[in-house]
């Protein structure tokens, strides 16, 4: 498996750049469409995120095998999935109907937030307390 590190890590790579493309315009279309929103559109969008996010997460798996890193004793590592967490539940706050619009516009402006600093904390491959 080794042999397609370089495969995986770039796939790993478009993912994330894909993965924060779909939450940007599935947010916005959410959060300025209002009432207007096609429910069947919504259904086919949100099954494209949910699949381009399960490939992320298993090329992220992959190369955390291939490499043998372990997130408990490696600091950046553990700041990336800090931020994971962080991203995925201000993304479902944002996307909630219970919350008011305002709420709803800052979980999103945080969830984009986390994904910057989780794609330069692994671009640095340096926890967020070490820039």
């Amino acid at each position: 498996m080794a042999e397609h590190y370089v495969w995986i890590k770039h796939f790993h790579m478009g993912m994330a750049y894909l993965t924060i493309v779909l939450f940007t315009l599935r947010g916005l279309y959410r959060l300025a469409g209002g009432a207007k929103i096609n429910l069947r559109l919504r259904k086919i969008t949100d099954r494209i995120s949910y699949g381009v996010d399960s490939l992320l997460l298993i090329m992220g798996i992959l190369l955390l095998v291939i490499l043998q890193l372990n997130p408990i004793t490696t600091a950046w590592l553990s700041s990336k999935l800090g931020f994971l967490v962080a991203y995925v539940i201000l993304g479902v706050f944002a996307f909630r109907d219970r919350l008011p619009m305002a709420g709803r516009w800052l979980c999103f402006a945080l969830a984009i937030g986390c994904w910057v600093l989780m794609f330069l904390t692994a671009k640095k491959h340096l926890p967020l307390w070490m820039w």
